[in-house]
């Protein structure tokens, strides 16, 4: 069962300047959104809770080959994309 993705107005406002349609990193950062809306179980085994100001508490998943870390929270029906960013986040068991 697939999830419905949901964005945030945080993520829209960080990630429209950041993504062009049509680019590289757009089209990765697309395909990592189909596979969080289809995985069958979240958080992914290369998951990790992250925390950042003003985003609060949220899942992390690197993208693909890339400098590009998504940030999602989820229920059973939906993924809430957060934010995107380029500097690595620290997972809370590290911080």
């Amino acid at each position: 069962m697939a999830r419905r993705v949901r964005v945030s107005t945080w993520y829209a406002r960080t990630a429209g300047p950041f993504l062009r349609h049509g680019t590289p990193r757009a089209d990765a950062v697309g395909r990592t959104t189909r596979a969080l809306a289809a995985a069958d179980v979240l958080p992914g085994p290369m998951d990790y809770e992250a925390k950042a100001h003003p985003v609060g508490r949220a899942w992390v998943r690197r993208i693909g080959g890339r400098n590009v870390w998504l940030w999602y929270r989820f229920t059973d029906d939906e993924v809430v994309l957060v934010t995107v960013t380029t500097d690595p986040p620290v997972p809370l068991d590290d911080a």
